[in-house]
């Protein structure tokens, strides 16, 4: 408590010269603008005004008393700057208070470039709206506050025998910026005590209790505390102890402690919403110790304890570690005692404990621990994970592990006579020589396990288990090299109640060796998994159980399914494409007697994985009997098709054939032109379906037929000498059907598919424009860019089926179809003469299918006859 009585007599004894003492030089109140530049033996009242204290080469010491700020003035207790010049030093240590800032007082700006000193240096009742610290302020406390300060900032030095920084009940501050160093020699005390309201508490250079009491501690509420420099506790003291609340707490600078204290105490009753540390905290005792409640603590720095990393006796709602968390011998690296409780703790990083340590320890309640990094002791160690209380779920990605030890077992995990209703090992928990895995003295429902290898290195890779069996057991599937393995005690004939399979694994081995190793009983198997017949088979020459699995699987034969479906798309892009592409042949070089014909050569390749493009002849006939219209026909004959992977494979016998016709209005590419195509090809189709896992492969044939018609009308301006635009718009019909098929029954498939025709149509509207340019003698350049967007599909499932199969479902043949794709065409011809002509044509298309893409080089020669 504040000696208030004792001041407001020193008050009066300052308005009335009680205590000049006889011959000593009085101070002048000060009400206005004043620079005191001389030494006197009283205190000063300032009443008003800026007022700046010292001279050059010489100090202003005011020697029994203090600069008492009073609100007794004409201004109303509303003053200026206060500025402590450099060499001059206000108060000593004879004096009650270096400077007083009395309640219902204000100051606007508090600078301090000499030395402030007394039994309280500085003594706030009432408001400071910025106070700076540029040098020294020294003496019993640094800065007792019960008022209102907007900002501190200390770029030099506060080092005081009790508080630094004492913020008081009721008190306010608004920040507190430490450039500089603040620091505290009195044992039982606190560098910075807070009781009060703190917005934000910003620590850049050192704060320190040299003896032994605690670096900031929290009575109150701090918003913000930032530590990015030194904060340390002495002996017995904390860096941190919070009794109140804090809302964020950061670290990313470092937190030290000497013996019997630690870090950061968060006592009883008290909160820290988000405390994050990227830093390193390092004692000689413990690092975190949590009686209250902490919603959410993340380490990615290092916490070195000898007495433990993270100990809680509270509430911890969220515990993330991508960091090292490290402690001493006999300690846990983190502790959950008494009535502590971790709702979810989750590792990515390390947790290491030293000789006889242990990683985690929990003796009361862990909702859900999740480990995707590493939970060790070192040999001479005991328990990586030591459990008296309940872990409800304990999920392990990554690896848990104990050292040798001479005298003791070395354990991984140490359930004594706790309770983990649910075990999650996907990754590996070890021991050293003659130590165990798996020490279950309590109660463990359910574990599940893909920690193994295979028959030649059970040794090393087996999960090693010891005590009260699970419940349930279930084994993981990795690969035929990877899958759970359960070591037990040699002649214990250990029971458990279930055994089954984990998850929905893809399997790919008939016989996956060792899975139990040992004399183990099982009550009830899973006997049917992924349509096949499970079962435990004693081998004769490990005495262990081999799982082995008979039939067919679904699981395998529904991803065939898919792999097929995703080679026929790109099949039937391609047949698409070309029926698209086709709707533009023309033939419009007419001689005397009206007759087009034109030969050439096509290549369209497909954007898939697997290379697939095709090259054809074409052959394109048209007929005049009128300037203003045409007809015609083409063929595009097959003649080579690239398909590496062989799993769908076209033949090449039968052309797409075409008709067309088309009225222009006038000969020379300008003014209105319509024009209708239709289509039909038909290919023989034969599907190579592929093995994937336990199911089988399939071969059958079928027939994809591929038809459409296009309507198309364009209108040609002239815009300049030789160059026409030519705005078009047109709506297409195209379908492609692969009619129903069976496989053929052979000794690797014994279960063949029956496949059920797969149908695509879509009604496609057509908008673009095109240009074309005539500048260069004999030739002719061309170019469209247009927009392509269905306005109706159907895109199919790909479904095959067999009675002993059951459970197949169809595969949608395109999930995610593009609507609205782009085009484009570029393009030029040679006349060389009026009826002969050279042409080369090179067209973009989007397709239907995410990601697929095609593109067409066409070279055609054309003659009038």
């Amino acid at each position: 408590m504040k000696p208030l009585n004792i001041k407001n007599l020193f008050i009066l004894a300052l308005l009335f010269g009680w205590l000049v003492p006889a011959g000593a030089q009085t101070c002048d109140n000060i009400s206005s603008d004043a620079t005191v530049t001389t030494s006197c033996s009283t205190g000063i009242v300032w009443t008003g005004g800026d007022l700046t204290i010292g001279k050059s080469g010489n100090h202003v010491l005011i020697t029994d008393n203090h600069l008492f700020v009073s609100a007794l003035g004409a201004n109303s207790g509303v003053f200026n700057s206060l500025t402590n010049s450099t060499g001059s030093t206000i108060g000593d240590l004879g004096g009650a208070i270096g400077v007083q800032n009395n309640l219902g007082s204000a100051i606007t700006s508090f600078v301090n470039f000499g030395t402030i000193t007394g039994s309280s240096a500085i003594w706030n009742d009432g408001n400071i709206n910025y106070l700076d610290n540029y040098n020294n302020i020294t003496g019993g406390s640094g800065i007792w506050s019960t008022g209102n300060i907007g900002v501190i900032n200390n770029w030099g030095s506060i080092a005081v025998t009790n508080t630094a920084i004492w913020n008081d009940a009721g008190g306010s501050i608004g920040a507190i910026n430490n450039y500089g160093s603040i620091t505290t020699s009195l044992v039982g005390t606190n560098a910075i005590s807070n009781a009060g309201s703190i917005t934000i508490l910003n620590n850049f250079g050192s704060i320190i209790d040299a003896g032994g009491f605690g670096g900031i501690g929290n009575a109150g509420h701090i918003g913000t505390l930032n530590n990015s420099g030194l904060l340390a506790g002495g002996f017995g003291g904390w860096g941190v102890s919070n009794a109140g609340a804090i809302g964020t707490l950061i670290n990313s600078g470092s937190i030290t402690a000497g013996d019997y204290g630690g870090g950061v105490w968060n006592q009883s009753n008290s909160t820290i919403l988000n405390f994050t540390n990227s830093g390193s905290i390092t004692t000689t005792s413990n690092g975190i110790v949590n009686d209250g409640n902490i919603s959410t603590l993340i380490n990615s720095g290092s916490i070195n304890s000898i007495g433990g990393a993270i100990n809680t006796n509270g509430t911890i709602t969220t515990l993330i570690n991508t960091g090292s968390l490290n402690a001493g011998e006999s300690n846990a690296v983190i502790s959950v005692t008494g009535a502590g409780e971790i709702t979810t703790l989750t590792n990515t990083g390390s947790i290491n404990a030293a000789y006889d340590g242990t990683g985690i320890s929990n003796n009361h309640f862990i909702r859900t621990l999740n480990n995707y990094g590493s939970i060790s002791v070192p040999d001479g160690g005991e328990n990586a994970i030591y459990n008296t209380g309940q872990i409800t779920t304990l999920n392990n990605y990554g690896s848990i592990s104990a050292g040798n030890s001479t005298g003791i077992t070395t354990i991984g995990i140490f359930n004594d006579g706790g309770l983990i209703p649910t075990l999650n090992n996907f990754g590996s928990i070890t021991a050293g020589s003659g130590g165990v895995g798996i020490q279950n003295n309590g109660s463990i429902t359910t574990l599940n396990n893909s920690q193994g290898g295979n028959q030649s290195s059970l040794s090393t890779t087996a999960l090693s288990f010891s005590g009260n069996m699970p419940t349930n057991y279930n084994i993981g599937f990795v690969s035929p090299t990877h899958y759970g393995q359960l070591s037990t005690d040699p002649g214990s004939s250990p029971t458990i109640a279930n055994v089954g399979i984990y998850g929905a694994p893809l399997l790919t081995s008939r016989i996956y060796a060792s899975v139990l190793l040992g004399d183990v009983i099982v009550t009830n198997l899973q006997n049917r998994y992924d349509n096949m017949t499970v079962a435990l088979v004693s081998n004769s020459i490990t005495n262990n159980l081999d799982m082995t699995f008979t039939g067919i699987s679904l699981m395998g034969t529904q991803q065939s399914l898919v792999n097929t479906a995703n080679s026929l798309a790109p099949i039937f892009t391609l047949q698409n494409s070309v029926l698209a592409n086709s709707f533009s042949y023309d033939c419009n070089t007419f001689g005397k007697n009206n007759i087009c014909i034109s030969a050439g050569g096509r290549n369209t390749a497909v954007s898939a994985a697997n290379g697939l493009n095709n090259t054809s002849a074409l052959l394109i006939a048209a007929y005049r009997p009128h300037p203003n219209y045409r007809i015609g026909a083409y063929a595009d004959q097959n003649l080579s098709l690239n398909n590496a992977g062989s799993t769908v494979n076209l033949s090449t016998n039968t052309p797409l054939i075409g008709i067309f016709g088309a009225w222009n209005g006038r000969s020379d590419g300008t003014g209105s032109e319509v024009k209708v195509s239709a289509a039909y090809g038909q290919k023989n189709t034969t599907i190579n379906r592929q093995a994937v896992g336990l199911g089988e492969s399939g071969t059958g044939s079928s027939q994809l037929n591929s038809q459409g018609v296009q309507a198309i009308a364009k209108y040609g301006f002239t815009i300049a000498d030789d160059t026409i635009v030519s705005p078009y718009m047109g709506v297409r019909y195209t379908q492609n059907n692969m009619n129903g098929y069976s496989e053929i029954a052979t000794t690797t498939t014994t279960l063949p598919l029956t496949y059920s025709a797969l149908n695509t149509n879509a009604t496609t509207a057509l908008i673009g424009v095109g240009g074309s340019y005539k500048g260069i003698s004999q030739t002719t350049l061309f170019a469209s860019a247009g927009i392509e967007s269905d306005t109706n599909t159907s895109n199919g499932f790909y479904y095959g089926s067999n009675t002993g199969i059951p459970g197949i479902t169809p595969v949608n043949f395109n999930v995610n179809p593009v609507k609205t794709r782009p085009t484009a065409t570029l393009g030029a011809y040679y006349d060389i003469e009026n009826n002969q002509r050279l042409g080369i044509t090179g067209i973009y298309r989007q397709e239907a299918y995410q990601a697929v893409q095609t593109t067409t080089v066409m070279a055609t020669y054309t003659v009038g006859l």
